[in-house]
């Protein structure tokens, strides 16, 4: 599950400007374990790639996020779609 104490320590909550040119990208098998993470994704979670390949992908879950989106982006993965978000 997400490790709150990891976020509040590594990103303190705090907002962060990307620039244009930045994406944060991960890609996930169909059971949600991250198989890639670019380098903004990694800058952004805190973590390095060893720690996150072959992970569950929502230890890096905001809680803030709904539930919701979570459910219709699994829901348009499992459907072959890419997710924009």
């Amino acid at each position: 599950m997400f490790n709150y104490n990891r976020y509040d320590r590594k990103l303190g909550h705090n907002e962060r400007k990307l620039n244009q040119s930045d994406f944060i990208v991960s890609k996930t098998d169909l059971k949600g374990m991250i198989t890639y993470a670019n380098p903004t994704f990694l800058e952004i979670s805190g973590y390095r790639t060893a720690e996150l390949l072959g992970i569950n992908h929502n230890i890096i879950r905001h809680p803030d996020m709904p539930r919701a989106l979570y459910a219709y982006m699994w829901d348009q993965l499992k459907a072959g779609k890419t997710v924009y978000g």
